[in-house]
Parts: C-alpha cells; sequence; structure tokens
C-alpha cells in the first residue's frame, strides 16, 4: 500500500496496516503531487488531488493526454481563468450536468459574441461574452476530471464547437468591418481566414499521423541517449519557432480577442490570422517537402 503521512506530506510504502496519520493514496487514480502535498498539509481528503481516475476505460491514456495539457494549457487563462474554472466544476461535480452540457454553454456565449458583434452596436458585451466563455471552456475539462466522464466524444465536441465558435467571430468580424467600411474586400478576408485555417487544420492533422505511425513503426525511442546540444543558432531558432507556434495558442488567440474586442478593433485579430495560417501551413508544406528529399 501506498500511504501518505498528513502531516509530513511524505510518500512511504507499507506491508502492514496503516497508521492513524496516514492516508490512503489508491492505486487506480492519478494525484497531482503538488496539490496532494498541499492537502495533506491542511488535512484535507487526498482525493481531492486527484488528476484522473484510471480505474475507467481509456484512463492511462488520458492521464497522459493530461501530463501534455497541464504542460502546454492555458499560458495566461492560468492567471485568471483557472480559478473560477475550477470553482465551477467542484460546485456542478456534484449535480447532473455533465462537461458536454458546460461545453455547449461555452460555444452558445461564443455564438452569443459573434451574433452580437456582426448585428448589434452593443460592443461592451462581446468581451464580456468572450471571456465566460473562456472560463466555461476551461470549465467543461476539470468537470470531466471531477466526475470521470471524460469520453473520445466529449474531447470531439469540444474540439469541433471551439472551431465552430472560431470561425463564426471571424465571419462576424468580417461581416461587421464590411457594414462599418462598404468595403467588399473585409468580406474576401473572411473567406480568405477560413481556407487559412483549413489548410492549417489539414496539414497539422497529417503531419500527426505520419509521426504517429512512424513512431509506431520503429522499435525503441526515437533518442538512444541524450539529444546533441543545441548550438546558439538553432537555440535562438527554436525560440523564434516557439514563439511563432504561442502565437497560434488558443488560449493567446482568445485573450487577443477579448483585448482587442474591448477597444473595438477585433478586424485586427482578422487582418493578423488571416496571414498567420497560410504562412504556417506554407512553411509546414516546405519542410515536409525538404525532408522527404
Amino acid at each position: 500500500d501506498l500511504l501518505a503521512d498528513r502531516a509530513g506530506g511524505r510518500f512511504l510504502f507499507a506491508t502492514g496496516p496503516p497508521t492513524e496519520s496516514s492516508a490512503i493514496l489508491r492505486t487506480d487514480r492519478l494525484y497531482d503531487p503538488i496539490k496532494l502535498r498541499r492537502a495533506l498539509k491542511r488535512g484535507r481528503d487526498p482525493e481531492s488531488a486527484v488528476l484522473w481516475r484510471l480505474d475507467r476505460p481509456k484512463g492511462l491514456a488520458g492521464a497522459e493526454a493530461e501530463l501534455t495539457r497541464r504542460r502546454t494549457y492555458q499560458p495566461l487563462g492560468r492567471y485568471w481563468a483557472l480559478g473560477p474554472a475550477r470553482l465551477l466544476a467542484r460546485r456542478l461535480c456534484p449535480t447532473r450536468v455533465r462537461p458536454n452540457a458546460v461545453t455547449l454553454a461555452s460555444a452558445g456565449l461564443m455564438l452569443a459574441a459573434s451574433g452580437l458583434l456582426a448585428f448589434s452596436k452593443v460592443g461592451w458585451a462581446v468581451p464580456i461574452l468572450l471571456a465566460l466563455a473562456l472560463v466555461l471552456d476551461t470549465a467543461d475539462g476539470h468537470l470531466a476530471r471531477l466526475q470521470g466522464t471524460a469520453t473520445p466524444f466529449g474531447r470531439w465536441l469540444d474540439a469541433v464547437l471551439d472551431e465552430l465558435g472560431d470561425m463564426a467571430l471571424h465571419a462576424a468580424i468580417a461581416w461587421a468591418a464590411f457594414v462599418r467600411d462598404g468595403h467588399p474586400a473585409w468580406l474576401v478576408l473572411g473567406m480568405a481566414y477560413g481556407m487559412g485555417k483549413y489548410l492549417f487544420v489539414v496539414g497539422t492533422r497529417d503531419r500527426d499521423e505520419n509521426e504517429s505511425s512512424t513512431h509506431s513503426a520503429v522499435a525503441g525511442p526515437p533518442h538512444l541517449g541524450f539529444p546533441p546540444c543545441p548550438g546558439p543558432a538553432s537555440a535562438a531558432s527554436g525560440r523564434l519557432a516557439g514563439a511563432v507556434r504561442l502565437a497560434g495558442h488558443a488560449d493567446v488567440r482568445w485573450h487577443l480577442w477579448i483585448v482587442l474586442a474591448a477597444f473595438g478593433r477585433l478586424d485586427a485579430a482578422l487582418v493578423i490570422y488571416t496571414a498567420y495560417y497560410p504562412a504556417r501551413a506554407v512553411v509546414a508544406a516546405v519542410r515536409k517537402a525538404v525532408r522527404n528529399g
């Protein structure tokens, strides 16, 4: 049995019965070490630090995906949206509300913000709706982990509705700018954004599938030892590539929408990302061609 000392936050293996000051940590759970130590020091239930339940179908794969998500998820939203999202998830956990309902509510707020932007003069409501949608979009995953109700359909629904909200918002931006200025170029820009985003998504999906098949065909890890130390040039290019990828991060784009909507300049986001996604798709295609000779 794996025991945890509530007073010192220590972990140890024991073969005998647990002591009175120890808490049993279940082996069918994945715990967050930082949250677990904090909970033990405060005398709370160690189950409050459960990150993912492993006693359900595909639980182990979900745990691996969760660890990856925690390293890359919400570079900006973690500072303000994460707290309200976790609180909402804890409040909804004992209820019959399921994560898919929260996902649909988030998408509804995104579509409402898009409708207001396209057909109304109430500009102040748009950034508020976008911010609330971000909180709900964060809460659905936490609720799924707390309830143990994560499903492949839920992940698919979340991804599809995120893309729907993205497209609806940029279409609304293009229409609002056209109504404001009377220039058809805004409508062309809106169509160009949709095509560029489609090329980027398809290219990313194909790249991920190719990498997955390549890794599955290779026996053993890709690096048998430490990777070579990058030189100054490669380190600088790596930082630049990371910055470029960060600009397209969903959380970063969402915050850009909120800020620009507050200033009434969401058309800048349309211009930026209409150029951004095709550029990344072209660069990825060129790299693929170079690798394949």
